[in-house]
């Protein structure tokens, strides 16, 4: 395998046969991961808010004009 590190040997001593979870075992889970990405998405989308109304110069700070980011 070749990754921007160089290149990496990998051996594969034991195969294990995944399986099918029920959807209420992982409702949860799901649901927190959901949430996660969505608080880091508003997040995100605010900071560029704020660094759109900056005056900062010399850095790129993925700045957006308006509030409508995506």
């Amino acid at each position: 395998m070749t990754t921007r590190y160089g290149f990496h040997i990998v051996a594969v001593d034991k195969r294990v046969a995944g399986q099918v979870v029920p959807f209420e075992a992982a409702r949860e889970k799901i649901a927190a991961r959901l949430t996660e990405q969505v608080g880091c998405k508003a997040l995100e989308q605010y900071v560029a808010v704020l660094a759109g109304k900056a005056d900062v110069q010399g850095v790129n700070l993925n700045a957006a004009a308006t509030p409508l980011v995506r």
